[in-house]
């Protein structure tokens, strides 16, 4: 059952007049395909009709939130993308996702390799784009993938009460990046979150009155001499 009536925080852009799209590798084929499963591509190694090689909208949280999940417009096939970048038309955020194969996920025949040529090849596309200047790409992980990690997970969260698991990137590309840099600051998905909250609404943040009020910001990723401003990271 959606979401009804919470905000998330493409809804809060999108109520300040900001763009916000998901691109998502994949769709256009779903769409095609209608009720029957989309045909598998080629580069998938499972070659078969289900997860890793076609559309799941399972893993694009927004689509949980009625007000998303009914827009026809919110969703766009990443193939979109570039000619988005090609044509100046790029949202004020986007949220990309590969197919599973791409993801770097263990097992289902996934090799790392495959993601890693994905995400290249989208960064050498911004980097060519009329956005290389003014453009930020996070890029994360939604979990560890199971493997051993030496440091164990921070307390449960004080706002939902839900337990954390093993640490995973997060990368901060482009010009406004702090270059070299590693950040020990204790972050998770939400602060991506109060970042844009903090960009994009005039500073306030916490207003989803969730973990973006109590985590802290990745201005511990960022260079004050390129953003123009001092992000926070906490």
């Amino acid at each position: 059952e959606k979401y009804m009536g919470q905000n998330t925080i493409a809804s809060l852009l999108q109520a300040a007049g900001k763009t916000f799209h998901v691109y998502a590798e994949g769709y256009a084929d779903a769409v095609a395909a209608g009720a029957m499963c989309a045909s598998p591509p080629e580069a998938c190694g499972l070659h078969l009709g289900i997860y890793p090689c076609i559309y799941d909208p399972t893993d694009i949280p927004f689509l949980y939130y009625a007000q998303h999940a009914d827009d026809p417009n919110f969703v766009q096939d990443y193939s979109q993308l570039a000619k988005d970048l090609d044509a100046g038309t790029l949202p004020d955020v986007s949220f990309v996702k590969p197919l599973g194969f791409h993801s770097e996920h263990p097992g289902y025949s996934v090799t790392i390799s495959d993601g890693d040529a994905i995400v290249g090849a989208l960064v050498d596309k911004v980097g060519t784009s009329c956005y290389k200047d003014n453009t930020l790409i996070l890029l994360t992980w939604d979990e560890g993938g199971g493997f051993f990690d030496h440091v164990a997970p921070p307390p449960d969260s004080t706002v939902d009460n839900q337990p954390y698991g093993t640490r995973v990137p997060l990368l901060a590309i482009g010009r406004f990046a702090k270059k070299g840099a590693v950040s020990h600051v204790q972050m998770e998905h939400s602060s991506i979150v109060k970042f844009l909250e903090f960009v994009f609404l005039g500073g306030q943040t916490g207003q989803l009155g969730a973990r973006d009020a109590v985590v802290n910001d990745i201005g511990s990723l960022l260079d004050p001499a390129a953003t123009g401003m001092t992000i926070p990271d906490q």
